[in-house]
């Protein structure tokens, strides 16, 4: 199924949210906080990388929020460091684990620091790898770049709960540093020329699949036919693939352009309307991409506009996004919906100039039951997901190919 996108579409699509947006009853006393759970997604394995994250925020906001509640900040803040210990490992791996999942190659992510100081995903034979390694490069080359990819997401999921004042900035502040600090000094650590000095084990069900990641994706995108190894170090590196290192490196410097490391709520406009933005890096199957995003709180209504700029060895290729979240179509149905359009490279080939455009439209919606009791709890929702896609890299969504997926979760409404 082709999605096309038009500009008359677009104008329409924001001209009836602004509509929305000033009709939502704006005065009406909010719904709570929302803690969301991803029962089921597409395709149904356990875990996409959507579930990781989605399951993971959730928790870690509900964890935080009884630890403020019950001690001092300090001990909340060393609290919140050691979940983060705990927690950025397993969304990490859990990425890698789930585009090898959505291959049907079993594999089993290890999130927590063995003896070398390292978290693994094993039980993968080498076969099985240079086999993906020529059936699909692509899939391949992201099986490096998942962890990232989902460390990436999930501060954007973050950074949008703080724009739409689902938390407050002490629940999540930690986190989001953590994992941007991380983010950054691993794409980064290739620009002091850092060794992993990793010997692989001798029983290959017991290797990690992907050593360095950024490492191991740069080998991946430049030499795909070299013999295979699974732990690249930078002395193993090439010319050509260190100079892609310095640009991956200095590139992810972009994502410290963020008002969210020092400010709590952005830029007031006017009362109810306020502004934020960011800048983004990560690397993605075929090169590297870089989002400018933006956030626009209106009323009760939240907008979220990026673009977005892939690259792969040497060409630029344009792509953009627009989201609307809650929207409140009649009392306790609450809506999101997402645009997305891009020109990606033809078959996603790093070497190649031709493009290809494609775009995703994802919708969710939920019905929430409210409770009406002196308790926390102000309400449970049932939330349905679709999305249909053509042919593409999406970040988060673990289908690269064309596809129509249902999603099945629900929340839960705190006071």
């Amino acid at each position: 199924m082709a999605v096309k996108f038009r500009i008359p579409t677009l104008v329409f699509f924001v001209l009836f949210s602004f509509f929305l947006s000033a009709n939502d009853g704006g005065d009406k006393e909010k719904s709570g906080k929302e803690y969301s759970f991803l029962i089921q997604d597409s395709p149904s394995s356990l875990f996409t990388m959507r579930q990781s994250n989605e399951t993971f925020l959730s928790l870690y906001r509900l964890s935080v929020n009884a630890i403020n509640q019950s001690f001092s900040l300090k001990t909340s803040l060393l609290a919140q460091t050691v979940l983060d210990l705990f927690f950025v490992p397993l969304t990490h791996e859990e990425g890698h684990r789930s585009i090898l999942t959505n291959e049907n190659i079993g594999a089993i992510s290890k999130p927590y620091f063995n003896k070398n100081m390292a978290a693994y995903v094993t039980g993968v034979r080498n076969d099985e790898l240079i086999a993906l390694r020529t059936a699909n490069r692509p899939v391949f080359t992201r099986m490096y770049t998942a962890g990232l990819e989902s460390d990436y997401t999930l501060l954007l999921r973050e950074k949008d709960l703080l724009v739409r004042d689902q938390n407050e900035y002490e629940v999540l502040y930690v986190d989001y540093l953590v994992r941007k600090l991380n983010l950054i000094s691993y794409y980064a650590m290739g620009l002091f020329k850092y060794n992993i000095n990793l010997d692989e084990e001798a029983d290959e069900l017991k290797r990690d699949i992907a050593g360095h990641d950024v490492y191991g994706a740069i080998r991946s995108l430049h030499n795909p036919s070299m013999e295979f190894r699974r732990y690249v170090d930078y002395d193993d590196l090439l010319p050509e693939e260190r100079k892609f290192v310095k640009r991956v490196g200095w590139r992810s410097l972009l994502n410290f352009l963020d008002p969210s490391l020092i400010l709590h709520k952005g830029f007031s406009v006017r009362e109810k309307y306020r502004l934020d933005f960011n800048f983004g890096y990560m690397m993605c199957p075929f090169g590297d991409l870089i989002d400018e995003h933006l956030w626009l709180k209106a009323n009760r209504l939240n907008y979220h506009l990026y673009f977005r700029q892939f690259q792969n060895k040497q060409t630029w290729f344009p792509a953009f996004g627009l989201e609307i979240s809650d929207i409140n179509l009649f009392e306790n149905f609450h809506s999101a919906i997402s645009l997305h359009g891009w020109n990606q490279p033809k078959d996603m080939s790093f070497t190649g100039k031709d493009a290809e455009t494609g775009g995703a439209i994802d919708l969710l919606c939920k019905y929430r039951f409210p409770i009406n009791n002196n308790s926390r709890l102000k309400g449970v929702s049932l939330n349905l997901g679709l999305i249909a896609k053509t042919k593409g890299f999406l970040p988060e969504e673990n289908v690269m190919g064309k596809h129509f997926g249902i999603r099945f979760g629900a929340s839960i409404w705190l006071r």
